[in-house]
């Protein structure tokens, strides 16, 4: 590829505009929608939860782009291109942890009837755990939102001549607008619609991308010469930027949050008619999560054979590797009216689905904890209207929060990653605790809460201030030696590959290692799982220190067993309880469809 005069200003043309307007419009109307058909049902039931009611393929659809959003789009393949195929492990981990919550999780939490997963460590441990929880959910979630209303704008911003506030706020005000007027319907049946776009547009990616760079033949050609086939080298172990093992393991965590422990999709389970559309709808969202992790990462791929030989960050045309994607579909697409504001359009409904889904999933968490709790006796009218000026108020707070990011830029995105997996890890490792350990009590909880946290802080910021010097000796080699330059660019573009930057080649020989440097540098894709595996030892450590509750005083409706096959002898099932008494008929069969009138199986 040249090394080329380029300014990414202004490229989309009519078509283009019309593309991403048509999107736009339509994920408003679905809201409007919804607002009108439901005039008449207003109760905070069917705001939230659609009267338990929903579609399961609609469900399952909605589930498999809620965490898909710009971020993913972006910056996935951006890291499949960084270190090669060692991203794939991903798919695995997405069938293999669907299939753990069909089993366990799904029926618990539609036995449990709860209205946020916060009620679970209430339950189980104490209501000040709870509070605790919510808090870090609730600052976690805006700060996220945010980061997620900032990039799709940034992205338009690249290549129209829109000002990055007025985009942002175009973001921010559609999510809050369709989500406050048609709640979760509006946000299931947008995603449902969002899906299609973002697969749409990732697939227009793949086919004009093989189209140009000559097929997967040269694709995989690209990769072999690049040193990209990375997802056997467990060799790399987890201090390396490459780590297939920090792959595998950091994302079962991952997956296990997303599918286990998250409000949002914890809700979309509680919305459909029995146990069973809830199961058959994570069924449904398997495939669709794997084709859009494969495109992403053969998307990824296909990047860096475009790119091979003249890295667009090392030769100047782009300043980090994130900006690839967009820079790409600019160039594959120029002379195809429509395709580029077709992609544009798929980043944005990637980043419309994640925050709608997070406006009503913590306003109903607020609405819960901060007004029902203490007004018990709300009608059904105030609390509705309540929840919606939540979803307004919460609304604008990210458009504000996501203003405040454009302004200092990536520190701001590094920290806000950073502060939601610091805190996602050690909470899963408490829902964990309460599930299948009946002899964890309320100390070791927070406790183990407590050191998780303090330890992920401890090597985020650790990382940021003390590690000047991080571990670079396996990542795959980024060159610039097939650009086109005069003399004196080249002169430009040598001097900026001796700067350090991430995903780089470096002669650093990871000399002087100590346990210090190896805890800094552990593959950030581990992290999570480090806090979960913290707040798992330490939290049962306390609860035996401080007198664990005994198994057979252990309320059996917040337990999960880990083998209870009906099929087993009893003596078999009785071990694997560990000692707590099983549900009686009648509380086995409570469901969150039998109290809306639906005969649950």
């Amino acid at each position: 590829m040249d090394n080329e005069d380029y300014t990414p200003k202004n490229m989309l043309g009519v078509a283009d505009l019309a593309t991403f307007a048509f999107s736009i419009v339509v994920s408003c109307a679905i809201g409007i929608y919804y607002a009108y058909k439901d005039r008449k049902n207003s109760t905070t039931d069917n705001y939230y939860y659609g009267g338990g009611k929903m579609n399961a393929v609609a469900v399952g659809l909605s589930i498999a782009v809620t965490f898909r959003s710009a971020v993913t789009v972006i910056a996935s393949p951006a890291e499949a291109y960084i270190t090669g195929t060692a991203v794939l492990w991903e798919e695995f981990l997405t069938i293999f942890t669907s299939f753990i919550t069909m089993i366990y999780f799904i029926p618990a939490f539609r036995r449990m009837q709860l209205n946020t997963i916060f009620q679970y460590l209430e339950f189980r441990f104490s209501a000040e755990l709870a509070r605790l929880a919510g808090f870090m959910y609730s600052i976690a979630t805006v700060f996220y939102m945010g980061t997620i209303i900032y990039l799709p704008a940034v992205s338009l911003n690249a290549v129209t001549a829109i000002p990055l506030t007025l985009s942002i706020v175009l973001t921010g005000g559609i999510c809050t607008l369709y989500t406050t007027l048609g709640g979760m319907k509006a946000v299931v049946w947008s995603d449902v619609f969002q899906s299609s776009i973002m697969l749409i547009g990732m697939f227009a990616v793949t086919i004009q991308g093989l189209i140009t760079i000559g097929g997967f033949g040269e694709m995989g050609a690209a990769l072999e010469r690049g040193e990209r086939y990375t997802e056997l080298r467990f060799d790399y172990g987890i201090f390396s930027r490459i780590s297939p093992t920090a792959v595998l393991v950091g994302n079962f965590v991952f997956a296990l949050d997303t599918l286990c422990f998250s409000q949002p999709v914890m809700q979309r389970y509680l919305s459909c008619r029995s146990t069973t559309q809830a199961q058959l709808s994570l069924l449904i969202y398997i495939f669709p999560t794997i084709l859009i992790s494969l495109l992403m990462s053969v998307n990824g791929f296909i990047m860096y054979a475009y790119f091979e030989g003249c890295d667009p960050v090392m030769s100047g045309i782009l300043q980090k590797i994130d900006q690839g994607i967009p820079y790409l579909v600019l160039k594959l697409f120029e002379n195809i009216p429509g395709l580029t504001g077709l992609f544009i359009s798929a980043i944005f409904s990637a980043s419309l689905s994640t925050v709608s889904s997070c406006l009503n999933s913590l306003s109903v968490v607020l609405l819960e904890d901060c007004f029902v709790k203490r007004w018990p006796n709300l009608s059904e009218s105030i609390k509705l209207i309540i929840g919606k000026t939540i979803v307004l108020a919460i609304g604008i707070v990210s458009i504000i929060t996501a203003l405040l990011i454009s302004i200092v830029r990536s520190n701001a995105l590094e920290l806000v990653y950073g502060f939601s997996g610091l805190i996602q890890g050690p909470l899963d490792g408490a829902y964990i605790l309460g599930f299948f350990f009946p002899w964890a009590n309320k100390y070791g909880a927070f406790a183990g809460v407590f050191s998780g946290v303090a330890l992920l802080s401890f090597i985020f910021f650790g990382n940021h201030i003390w590690n000047i010097d991080p571990y670079t000796a396996n990542i795959p080699p980024r060159t610039i030696e097939l650009c086109s330059a005069n003399n004196t660019n080249q002169q430009q573009l040598l001097n900026f590959t001796t700067m350090a930057m991430p995903g780089t080649i470096s002669v650093n020989a990871e000399e002087g290692r100590s346990i210090l440097s190896d805890i800094l540098n552990l593959n950030f894709n581990i992290h999570m799982f480090v806090g979960c595996f913290v707040s798992l030892v330490v939290g049962l450590s306390v609860s035996f220190l401080t007198g664990h509750t005994s198994g057979s005083e252990a309320n059996p409706n917040y337990f999960i067993p880990i083998v209870d096959n009906k099929c087993l002898p009893i003596k078999v099932r009785k071990f694997f309880r560990f000692g707590v008494p099983e549900l009686s008929r009648d509380e086995a069969n409570i469901s969150l469809s039998q109290k809306n009138g639906v005969v649950d199986d």
